[in-house]
């Protein structure tokens, strides 16, 4: 189905490309079929069972048709301008015209019917079965299994509506199905029970609103329903705005790949779209079903300044902050009301001091979180192995470590990795606050790491490194995986400066896939010894090997990651994981990790980082833009962000040398290096290779 991307809007002439897709926004989400919405989830704060609340049978969901002299038409949808949040479209039946909108807003899902042109007496009628309200199995399809009992309430009619709802716990979810198109109601009862809501004859030139409403009990959801017949314009003015201000800051990639181009366009409006404005700081990890995670929301932090999002991290380092564990630290799986359901490994909340030195590049405040990170920070060292400047604890990944040999006793190359990058930053972090203790201890540590790190943890016969280590006896364990090296700052490079050819010869000889980049070797010991994650590759673990096919020119090896992106791109996606299963360029989306309409904020930045850092080929770090030249295509990168300034960069030519660099027109000669003094407000790099 062909289509259009402006400015991150979707636009297309027939239909809704790539159905099933989802919308969401806050705390609810929306799948949308051919026929209507075939799913709805919200996640209720005061409930810990499924967020699941209709799902789609054998029936369907909630339908949406026309009746004209009665005869049922289902909508048939053109000229379609479609948003993360929902879709704009035109719906024509003969001679009759209707715009029709369908959006996620203020934890309702709105459609509104503004008939255009009518030469008929058209109705407006949706209708669903009983058994689109989902009750959680016992056993399994895992989307739909809850260790929460669910009961539901009967529907009744409410006015020109429908409410009900249901108690998990005690605790409530309210919905309530409200309009002001004047409905009648029927219940269809023999055979099996249909609840159909039509309305008055449509009038042309008014505009009439279909409300779903969603909320901690019953009347809780019939009030807020009332009050977005009142407010939607308000609401919808609002939501619109907040979208636009991305698509104004975004940067724009102009590429020969059209398919990249695209995903540059999309995922800062995707991500905007997982944010959950009722817990500032807070950003569910993918479009449906999955709440907020610790990593998922800190990690590839490059991005928030990339398309200038900066006072998002000051609102995650305000939340991590105030939600963490007096004991523990810093949450790693959270409960829908930001309690704790799992914290983090601790080597791994170094997160949180990555962050804030991103936060401090780009000219945040550090002093209200300085003292938090501090205490992250001796956390870290407190489970130091002896003084191998190494730290002690569960690998972050995989959720089942048995498969990679891990015993609790454990040195994870994931978490060190992740680490030094933090403990570097705390240095940096200290000294900018004129904290010499913090900053002669943090530097002592890291050179305790880089002194042990590549000692105990690279594998010199295999040339990479093995996932661990034994704790107590150093000693490596044979196990591999792809997303060893966590790739938080440019501080990574003082691990694997003198490696980078061994370990892209390993990866592309044992993870390389054409679906992808895997987890795990197909002869390795984690390959497949889950049902859960050792078989999928995983998009957000792979800049340490997008960086290294910079470093080494493998021009080759870029443009096939390329293909990758392009291929989810292409369906409007951007999936969590990928099965492994079919060794073939173009995979297919299935019903778990990569569902058909999703974006998984954690890929989508890290996407988006690996665009930046080895496709054009600059970074940012304390010491300003570094340039990484190879064998490309020519680009340009327009309106790019950080630390208050915006970039446009021109990457001319191509070769691994650079031959000269020009900021805003004065040259500047071969350098890979420009400082932040050189720069402007606003700036044109040019950079010339060969």
């Amino acid at each position: 189905m062909e289509y259009q991307i402006a400015k991150g809007k979707i636009i297309c002439a027939d239909g809704i490309p790539y159905l099933p897709r989802w919308f969401c926004d806050d705390r609810v989400a929306y799948e949308i079929d051919a026929h209507g919405i075939s799913k709805v989830e919200y996640f209720n704060r005061t409930t810990c069972g499924s967020e699941k609340v209709f799902v789609d049978d054998m029936w369907g969901g909630l339908r949406f048709y026309l009746e004209k002299d009665g005869f049922h038409y289902g909508w048939h949808l053109t000229n379609c301008e479609i948003m993360p949040f929902g879709v704009t479209a035109e719906w024509t039946l003969d001679q009759n015209k209707l715009k029709i909108q369908c959006r996620a807003c203020g934890d309702c899902v709105v459609v509104m019917i503004e008939p255009m042109q009518l030469s008929d007496k058209l109705t407006f009628c949706s209708e669903f079965y009983d058994n689109w309200r989902m009750l959680p199995r016992h056993d399994g399809d895992t989307r739909y299994v809850s260790g929460i009992e669910r009961t539901w309430n009967a529907w009744r009619s409410a006015g020109h509506g429908l409410t009900c709802s249901y108690t998990e716990n005690g605790a409530e979810t309210g919905i309530s199905i409200a309009s002001d198109l004047n409905t009648n109601y029927i219940h269809r009862t023999i055979g099996f029970s249909k609840h159909v809501l039509q309305s008055e004859v449509l009038q042309a030139g008014k505009t009439y609103h279909f409300v779903m409403a969603l909320d901690t009990s019953e009347k809780a959801a019939e009030n807020r329903a009332q009050t977005a017949l009142r407010c939607i314009d308000q609401w919808i003015a609002e939501q619109e705005q907040r979208y636009a201000v991305v698509q104004e800051k975004m940067p724009v990639l102009a590429s020969p790949y059209p398919e990249l181009n695209n995903f540059f366009a999309l995922a800062p409006l995707y991500h905007e779209s997982c944010k959950v404005q009722s817990e500032p700081g807070a950003i569910r990890a993918k479009t449906e079903h999955y709440w907020v995670w610790g990593w998922d929301g800190m990690s590839s932090s490059f991005a928030y300044a990339y398309w200038d999002d900066v006072d998002f991290m000051a609102r995650m380092l305000k939340l991590y902050q105030q939600s963490a564990d007096p004991e523990k630290g810093i949450g790693h799986w959270f409960a829908r009301d930001m309690s704790h359901i799992e914290t983090s490994p601790i080597p791994a909340q170094g997160f949180y001091i990555s962050l804030l030195y991103q936060f401090h590049l780009n000219g945040g405040d550090i002093a209200p979180y300085y003292d938090f990170a501090k205490r992250i920070f001796h956390l870290i060292c407190s489970t130091e192995a002896g003084s191998t400047g190494l730290f002690k604890g569960y690998s972050l990944v995989p959720d089942f470590r048995e498969t990679i040999l891990e015993n609790g006793n454990d040195l994870s190359t994931i978490n060190n990795s992740s680490a030094y990058c933090a403990v570097r930053a705390m240095g940096y972090l200290a000294a900018a606050i004129g904290d010499a203790e913090t900053k002669a201890t943090a530097e002592a540590l890291a050179d305790r790491t880089r002194g042990s790190f590549n000692k105990i943890l690279f594998d010199e016969a295999k040339g990479t490194y093995a996932a661990s280590a034994d704790a107590a006896t150093l000693e490596q364990r044979p196990v591999y995986m792809s997303p060893a090296i966590k790739w938080d700052n440019r501080f990574c490079m003082d691990l694997i400066r003198e490696r980078t050819s061994k370990l892209l010869r390993f990866y592309e000889k044992n993870y390389v896939s054409k679906a992808g980049l895997m987890f795990a070797p197909t002869w390795g010991v984690g390959f497949d010894a889950d049902a859960n994650q050792m078989h999928c590759y995983w998009p957000s673990n792979g800049e340490c090997y997008t960086r290294l096919t910079n470093l080494e020119n493998r021009r080759d090896l870029i443009e096939q990651w390329i293909g990758w992106i392009s291929c989810w791109t292409k369906i409007l996606m951007c999936p969590e994981g990928i099965d492994c299963y079919d060794n073939v360029n173009r995979p297919k989306p299935d019903g778990w990790n990569a569902v058909n309409g999703t974006w998984q904020g954690y890929s989508m930045r890290a996407w988006y980082e690996a665009v930046v850092h080895s496709v054009v080929g600059i970074d940012f770090s304390e010491n300003g833009l570094g340039i990484y030249p190879y064998d490309g295509e020519p680009m340009k990168l327009l309106n790019l962000h950080f630390a208050g300034r915006t970039f446009d960069v021109h990457m001319n030519g191509s070769g691994c040398r650079v031959a000269n660099v020009t900021v805003n027109g004065t040259a500047l000669g071969a350098v890979t290096s420009i400082p932040f003094e050189r720069f402007e407000s606003s700036n044109t790099v040019e950079i010339w290779r060969q």
